[in-house]
């Protein structure tokens, strides 16, 4: 199936799931938020582990391992709110659906995702690798890191993050078998957390395990600081995945028939 009809038919899928099974849709976004939340939390506690051995390093350990929620998702068959809207726009641009109904869509799927990563940060809390997460600790560091960025910052590295993340969601696309796809998901998934770029859910990921789990808050994760990043990198994600990948796949689909994905 080319790239034109898995996009179509994707589209068809969630959009007739959201308006008419409006419970189910929401358990898939619901379920993504979680399996992201999931893949963040044990990619955050292997780099924490690698980082007391080899400082530095946990970066890295967190880059390749993190990917294996984005893949979770997509073989599992879940919602993700930045997936969709790389979905919605090239949607809309195509005509198959309106501008309205492809936010609908994304913002419901946002909401859900948000709903996972809380339910999901909430329980991995109570867990024993989480009883003593202070502020040194690799995920809050993190996460405080986030925090800190300048509103420009955060807009432009939410643009490339979901720029990259929709070429690993493209490219899985084409791949033929789960192994394909792990190795097409996987490596490019781990360019933007190695590059440090924002991406809404895996930041509601972790600002809601650090929230539920450490023992001090750092000093920047306060309700207006979560608010700003998540709502300036919102829209850098809807531009990067959105427009810059849905909306271009789907105005290169409408050329010439015979360079068509």
């Amino acid at each position: 199936m080319s790239l034109n009809e898995s996009a179509a038919a994707a589209v068809n899928k969630k959009v007739t799931s959201l308006d008419t099974d409006f419970a189910r849709f929401a358990t898939r976004a619901t379920l993504a938020g979680v399996y992201l939340t999931i893949g963040t939390a044990f990619a955050g506690v292997a780099a924490n582990v690698v980082d007391k051995h080899a400082e530095g390093v946990g970066s890295l350990v967190f880059a390749f391992l993190f990917g294996l929620g984005l893949f979770s998702i997509i073989i599992l068959n879940t919602d993700l709110a930045t997936g969709n809207m790389m979905y919605g726009v090239y949607g809309a641009v195509t005509g198959q659906i309106s501008w309205g109904k492809a936010f609908k869509l994304i913002i419901v799927t946002t909401l859900f995702n948000l709903v996972g990563a809380l339910l999901f940060a909430f329980l991995v809390a109570q867990a024993g690798k989480f009883a003593d997460m202070d502020a040194n600790h690799f995920i809050p560091h993190l996460t405080e890191g986030k925090m800190q960025k300048s509103p420009l910052g955060m807009l432009i590295e939410g643009v490339l993050a979901n720029f990259v993340v929709n070429m690993a969601i493209v490219g899985a696309v084409f791949a033929k078998d789960l192994a394909s796809k792990f190795w097409t998901i996987v490596p490019i998934i781990a360019m933007f957390v190695v590059l440090g770029l924002e991406h809404v859910i895996a930041n509601f990921s972790l600002v809601s395990i650090t929230l539920f789990a450490s023992d001090t808050l750092p000093a920047h994760v306060d309700a207006a600081h979560i608010l700003t990043n998540w709502v300036i990198v919102w829209i850098g994600n809807l531009i990067g995945g959105g427009f810059l990948i849905g909306g271009v796949y789907a105005w290169l689909n409408r050329g010439n028939e015979a360079y068509r994905d």
